[in-house]
């Protein structure tokens, strides 16, 4: 999978119970459970193993207590499971016939071999335990199955990219499903087959960061988790950023286009230094987008949770279309670093727009040769938790959110940008050297 914030691992344990009599009762019945393993993990990319390790496995029923099923460790290789389609035995025992509500197995270890190397990955905790209902009758048998869930199971830290420390998390979110009167078979090689029966169980838990296990918990996809001294933290999560351009500036006159090519938006925060939300060049422009009262898309990607202070474009040109033909203008600078807070939060959107005032921008040179000179004027404005409808790129529809960042910024003709800065209206211009100057 991708970066820090990749999930990667995990697969499928089955566990299966085998059981005799007619009836499920607390009495002295007993019949067989057999515990499997298996993975059904979708394609790994660099990881070639995974190796875990299970030390203990247990049921729980009110009439019994805690009942250990198996105490040998037996470590299994999920990925070489997956290869072989396989599941593979963990434990073969005798369970008195009864209603078992809970399962609990303890995880010793798992390892990870990737590309760079093997990894021990950490888990929130050894233990997991959950609630689900296991009828084991007298005379039938009764499975269990655990599928964990790779996609959601397995976490890179943030030092991932690195061979120093904990590379991985492992919280595993599993499909528990259980069913009575199952078919099974053990085959040759440990391999065991499991089919029929009815379905008593089927939710998905997980577990947390603190180690808890349950319906509806899990480490989320989109945090960013190290580990330090043994404990799990989050470092951070993520947030949509979704960038827009429009133009509402007053008539133009005879300039019936002005065509700027964004080439590359940055962000800055303290804790990042400068992240790149987009290298894709971009070309809009202005005064269509103040005729059709529009946002354009510049850039709809996730960024870490953060308050960033800056925001930065880089304009690759602006071409202006008036009565003569096309002409390009000459920018001051061709970066527009602009001071703000553009803050994101997890799991929520944060829309920033940038509305180019064309007429406050865009300057002619004196004399008879004249020339366009932009020095972008703009109206920033960045919403948190907005509403943001980014189906079509040419037309990103942004409603609600709390605004963090209302104010406006120009560039003098030195290329300096800030608020307050612009090129005065009135001042007579002209490009020496390909340098613009106020004469």
């Amino acid at each position: 999978m991708e970066t820090k914030n990749a999930l990667l691992l995990l697969a499928l344990v089955a566990v299966v119970f085998v059981a005799g009599c007619t009836t499920y009762t607390s009495g002295s019945a007993t019949g067989r459970a057999v515990f499997t393993a298996t993975d059904a993990a979708a394609d790994m990319g660099t990881i070639s193993s995974v190796q875990v390790t299970i030390d203990e496995i247990k049921v729980h029923s009110a009439s019994k207590g805690w009942v250990t099923v198996s105490s040998t460790p037996r470590t299994v290789d999920l990925l070489e499971l997956k290869a072989e389609s396989k599941n593979e035995l963990l434990a073969d025992a005798n369970l008195a016939a009864d209603a078992y509500s809970q399962m609990r197995f303890e995880v010793s270890k798992v390892m990870v071999t990737d590309a760079s190397g093997t990894y021990e990955a950490k888990l929130p905790s050894n233990e997991v335990k959950f609630s689900g209902t296991l009828v084991v009758e007298a005379n039938k048998t009764a499975t269990a199955t655990f599928d964990f869930l790779a996609d959601e199971s397995l976490h890179i830290t943030s030092r991932g990219s690195g061979s120093a420390g904990t590379k991985y998390v492992m919280a595993p979110v599993i499909q528990v499903t259980t069913r009575s009167n199952a078919d099974v078979r053990l085959e040759s090689d440990n391999e065991v087959q499991v089919s029929g029966g009815a379905v008593n169980t089927n939710e998905k838990i997980g577990m947390d960061i603190n180690g808890n296990v349950g319906v509806g918990l899990k480490i989320p996809a989109n945090v960013v988790l190290d580990v330090n001294g043994g404990v799990i933290s989050v470092i951070s999560a993520e947030g949509r950023g979704v960038f827009a351009v429009t133009d509402a500036a007053a008539n133009m006159g005879s300039v019936s286009k002005v065509e700027v090519t964004i080439r590359e938006v940055q962000v800055h925060s303290a804790s990042q230094g400068w992240v790149t939300v987009s290298t894709t060049p971009k070309t809009v422009d202005l005064l269509e987008l103040k005729t059709e009262n529009r946002n354009e898309l510049l850039a709809d990607t996730n960024l870490v949770a953060d308050t960033y202070n800056q925001v930065r474009l880089e304009v690759e040109k602006v071409v202006v279309t008036d009565q003569d033909g096309e002409h390009e203008a000459k920018l001051p600078s061709n970066e527009l670093k602009i001071v703000g807070n553009f803050v994101v939060e997890a799991n929520k959107t944060t829309a920033t727009v940038f509305d180019f005032m064309a007429n406050e921008s865009l300057h002619t040179t004196s004399g008879a040769n004249k020339q366009y000179i932009m020095a972008p004027v703009i109206k920033i404005t960045s919403a948190t938790d907005a509403q943001v409808d980014a189906e079509s790129n040419s037309d990103v529809k942004i409603a609600g959110g709390s605004v963090k960042t209302d104010t406006t910024v120009g560039m003098d003709v030195k290329g300096n940008v800030g608020a307050g800065l612009r090129i005065p209206s009135s001042a007579m211009l002209q490009i020496i050297g390909n340098i613009a100057v106020i004469v």
